[in-house]
């Protein structure tokens, strides 16, 4: 009988007698590799890839080409009018010099040992302008003119150094305040606790804090605070006309100022120092206020004369950007989530700032902890992933921060951050330990890949998971998932998923370390990677999916497209004579190809032919023999591929369940539209007069 491996959509009942149906070419289908959907819905070979530049100069080394591939990416910023390509490969940032047929250097210093593996490269845009993390490195933020700089800041600037008023000593002669740095000021706490009716100046502390400020607005995390700067109490005694004493001074008269000394000489891409005060936290609030931004990274000595009542805005409350392996934007704001040292945490930047993080809008999806391998904005949704769980976070609509975590899917988690991707219809697609899942608009989540999932399971390398990335492709609109095969550790087979069916591209030798579409008119699909074992300088190169030159030899491979099994009824008992099968196709190739047929749930082939032609008979329409080879500008005329139907014998007989494969070697090419077959019953009156009785041989 059909076993469960057949009994979901990979079986298919055909009625007995010349069929007069046609299947379409992916109605049943085990296994399609290097076939592709036309535009037209056709099933076709491959073509391609090929080189992004095949002949282009010996750049950025003419010796060495590019290192290890580990990210490309293309967006357009400045409204389109900023092409940006780039690739990071070894330990450089790389951006495509455009015109001028060539990469040029951005940045250098990257991770590019065995740790490079443990996360893919990541790349979003925000506020027009791109972030890059691998997981390992400093995060960096690239803009249109390719200036490369540290996403914010990670470390902490110096407090300042403050210099005040001293106390007096016992028997000196001068007053409280009058040593030390004893300028006039604004700065004081007047008061009425001492004898007189003059008022007095009363005891206060008051201390400095520091904030950097990068070339894009982010903000560091405060310094720690300064030392005190002390004012002591000392009376007014106003001055009296006509009096002999003349040492009186009213309340305006004993009010101070300080020097700071800024210490806090920043990174380069510094450019201001954000100089924050407290109010007397003797008598008032502890809570620092803006006393003055200082444009500039270079120490110097700031005079603060400024009252209490004429600081500006509270300081916020920041932190330094971490390290973070995975990231993506949600309403306009950078969403981080696993650090080094806190695998569980997700924190949001502030909208407009992707390099700057209060320290209160953190949260822990999980409850335990658990390590965040992804994270995604779909549809208005915040969701974050763990390898067994998948949570949204739900965000305070006014101020952006995060306020829960709510449970979506139990045991369904992403390996890989780079396999997730939203199809045309709404449906979110993603890479998990057991498979691919999808969750749909109304929120949904279940696994779509069970049609593949012997091949997944026993054909990949689970463990390189992590490392899967993946695109859509604009023209076919379909999700392609690369994953690195059994007992390998490159991506290296491509995985594609058209909302119902899935089918593979395996391009042979090439490993495909990354992949992205261009966000241009062309649409290209391209991915960085390399041959093995190929010891041409530009090996490790940029490809572009679907695209063949003669500058470039495609390396060999096979297409394949292999059926499911064919039964009689449902339960697969009817034995069957098969006489032929018709394959509709597309003229394309004028070449030959093989078709093997095989029988009872065995994949060893019963029958075998090589010579299959790929296109129909010329009926006198010239279509075979007027090859663009010879054609004459004003004279030939070009053809419409035309649909032909071709006959193939095949004589099976008494076959309980039978299926069929074609394969065709590069660079023989053919299209596939529909199927048709002719078979019959093998007996007649009771269809299972024929199983055998108990120890029946």
């Amino acid at each position: 009988m059909a076993g469960p491996d057949n009994q979901r959509n990979q079986q298919l009942v055909i009625p007995a007698g010349e069929s007069e149906i046609s299947y379409t070419s992916r109605a049943l289908t085990q296994k399609i590799v290097n076939f592709e959907f036309t535009v037209k819905r056709t099933l076709a070979t491959t073509i391609g890839p090929t080189l992004y530049e095949p002949d282009r100069p010996t750049t950025p080394d003419p010796s060495l080409g590019f290192g290890k591939m580990h990210g490309i990416f293309h967006t357009l910023l400045l409204g389109g009018q900023a092409d940006i390509l780039l690739v990071r490969s070894g330990t450089k940032l790389y951006r495509h010099a455009g015109w001028q047929r060539g990469w040029e250097e951005l940045y250098s210093g990257l991770t590019d040992d065995s740790r490079a593996g443990t996360f893919p490269d990541q790349f979003v845009v925000i506020s027009d302008k791109i972030i890059w993390t691998n997981g390992i490195d400093r995060p960096l933020i690239i803009d249109a003119h390719g200036a490369v700089h540290p996403l914010g800041f990670s470390q902490t600037p110096s407090p300042p150094s403050v210099f005040g008023p001293g106390q007096y000593t016992a028997g000196s002669t001068f007053y409280p305040n009058a040593a030390g740095y004893s300028w006039r000021g604004d700065i004081g706490t007047p008061g009425d606790v001492l004898s007189g009716i003059d008022g007095a100046l009363l005891d206060g502390a008051w201390y400095y804090y520091t904030i950097l400020e990068d070339i894009y607005g982010n903000l560091s995390a405060p310094s720690v605070a300064s030392n005190a700067a002390w004012i002591r109490s000392i009376q007014a005694s106003a001055y009296v006309p006509g009096s002999t004493d003349t040492t009186g001074a009213t309340i305006d008269d004993l009010t101070r100022q300080f020097a700071l000394r800024i210490t806090a000489a920043g990174p380069p891409h510094t450019v201001a120092v954000h100089v924050y005060r407290t109010p007397d936290t003797r008598r008032a609030s502890t809570i620092p206020r803006l006393l003055v931004r200082l444009p500039g990274r270079d120490q110097c000595i700031f005079g603060d004369r400024r009252a209490d009542s004429d600081l500006g805005d509270e300081m916020p409350r920041t932190v330094g950007v971490p390290t973070f392996r995975t990231m993506c934007v949600h309403q306009g704001r950078l969403v981080i989530a696993n650090t080094p040292n806190d695998p569980g945490i997700l924190r949001i930047a502030d909208a407009g700032f992707p390099g700057t993080f209060l320290a209160d809008d953190y949260i822990y999806p999980d409850s335990g902890g658990a390590e965040i391998t992804a994270v995604t904005s779909h549809m208005g949704r915040l969701l974050a992933y763990t390898e067994r769980a998948v949570y949204e976070i739900i965000v305070d609509p006014q101020t952006g921060s995060p306020i829960s975590a709510v449970t979506l899917a139990q045991g369904i988690g992403c390996s890989s951050p780079r396999s997730i991707q939203a199809l045309p219809s709404g449906i979110l697609v993603w890479l998990s330990r057991d498979g691919f899942y999808g969750a749909d608009p109304r929120g949904g989540v279940k696994r779509i890949s069970d049609d593949i999932h012997k091949q997944l399971f026993y054909d990949m390398n689970t463990s390189r998971y992590r490392r899967a990335v993946s695109c859509l492709d604009p023209i076919s609109r379909e999700y392609h998932c690369a994953i690195a095969p059994a007992g390998e550790a490159e991506n290296r087979i491509v995985f594609c998923y058209d909302g119902q069916n899935w089918r593979r591209h395996d391009f042979g030798s090439i490993t495909i370390d990354d992949i992205c579409t261009t966000d241009d008119y062309r649409q290209l699909v391209l991915f960085a990677g390399q041959q093995p074992g190929d010891k041409d300088p530009f090996a490790r190169n940029v490809y572009v999916k679907d695209h063949e030159t003669s500058n470039y030899s495609v390396p060999a491979r096979k297409a394949l497209y292999r059926s499911g099994w064919y039964f009689g009824d449902t339960t697969g008992s009817s034995p069957l004579h098969l006489r032929a099968i018709y394959l509709g196709m597309v003229d394309a190739f004028n070449e030959k190809f093989t078709i093997r047929f095989f029988r009872n749930n065995s994949w060893k082939p019963v029958l075998e032919m090589t010579d299959v032609l790929a296109i129909g008979v010329d009926d006198d329409s010239d279509v075979v023999r007027d090859v663009a080879g010879s054609a004459v500008v004003g004279t030939s005329k070009a053809h419409e591929p035309r649909l032909f139907w071709r006959m193939v014998p095949a004589g099976l007989e008494n076959a309980y369940s039978w299926a069929f494969e074609i394969e065709v070697d590069y660079p023989t090419r053919i299209n596939i539209a529909a199927i048709s077959y002719d078979q019959s019953v093998a007996t007649s009156g009771n269809i299972r007069g024929r199983f055998p009785l108990r120890a029946d041989v």
